[in-house]
Order: C-alpha cells, then structure tokens, then sequence
C-alpha cells in the first residue's frame, strides 16, 4: 500500500533502503528516539525483513515527492486488534529534511492509515520533552498530552521527561 501526499509519499520499505536506514546512527537523529543502541547493516537487514511479518506492527518508508531516496519511516506499533489502539512512531533521519514539512505531512498520513483504513480507535505515542519541534507537529496532528513520565530518559548525563500523547478516532474525524 503506497499514500501519496503533496510532499512524501509512503511506501513499503525495501532492502535497498539500507543505506538510508543506517542515518539513524547520527547522534543528532539519535537522541529523539527510543533506540539507544548503535545498528550496522546486518541487524537493519534483519529487521526489513522481519517487518512484514506480524500484523502487530506496520512501518512505511518516507519519500519526499518527485524523489526516489527513503528519508526516513514511520508507522503504528503494538497495534492491539482488541482494543483498538497503537503507538506512533516517526524518524525523519535525513536531516537534510528537516523542517519542511515532511515528517507533519508522513504523520498525518500515517493517522490516515490509522483511522480510515485499520478502524483504530487510538493512537499514541511518546515524546522527550526535550522535542520542541516533534511536539509542536503531533499537536498540529491532533495529539493531545495525556501524562508525563518524570524522568524517564536520560540523555548526555541528565534524566528528561517523557510526554505521553495520543489521538482518539473521533477527534481525528473531527478534524
């Protein structure tokens, strides 16, 4: 399934993306996301292969438009069929993309996704607070803050706080 914006479109992320993929070692791309460990081409192989594989996860390439180079993923996690929910996630790991709209624009294809086709009924994510600009755009998505997990995160040897967000189906429609 490919989602063509004015600006990105998603796609399926492919084994020649790996190349791509491994900008998310960059220090500065790093310190915004979950992962804290260090990943060379074998293991990002291993998970592209392994990504379509479970109907718990769903993860798209992000291409900017009239483009062929994957700049980054996003992609719903977890997803709980039950109850109807998962958990956001989105790098933008080329930072040459930065600030021009694309990783709001991958967002609010990725709810899209989330809401008009899989019928979820919540989609949440978290954030460090230290994340002006990814929290500016979830709340131009619609995310709204729900909690705060006190210094969960510890970066370049102090401890931040984690922000959880999330997006129920009928403020989406709503919009």
């Amino acid at each position: 399934m490919i989602f063509k914006g004015q600006k990105v479109i998603l796609r399926p992320v492919e084994l020649s993306d790996l190349k791509q993929l491994l900008n998310i070692n960059d220090p500065e791309v790093r310190q915004n996301l979950l992962s804290v460990f260090p990943l060379n081409q074998v293991r990002e192989e291993e998970w592209v292969k392994g990504l379509y594989s479970s109907q718990k996860d769903v993860v798209f390439g992000v291409v900017p438009m009239g483009e062929e180079k994957l700049i980054g993923t996003t992609g719903l996690h977890g997803i709980d069929w039950v109850n109807k929910v998962a958990e956001f996630g989105i790098a933008i790991t080329d930072k040459n993309y930065w600030n021009m709209g694309l990783g709001t624009e991958a967002t609010q294809l990725t709810l899209k996704y989330a809401f008009e086709f899989l019928n979820l009924n919540r989609v949440s994510l978290r954030v460090y607070e230290y994340n002006k600009r990814a929290i500016h755009v979830y709340e131009k998505c619609g995310f709204v803050h729900e909690g705060r997990l006190r210094k969960a995160r510890y970066l370049n040897g102090k401890y931040h706080d984690v922000l959880i967000m999330s997006v129920l189906s009928d403020e989406y429609f709503r919009r």
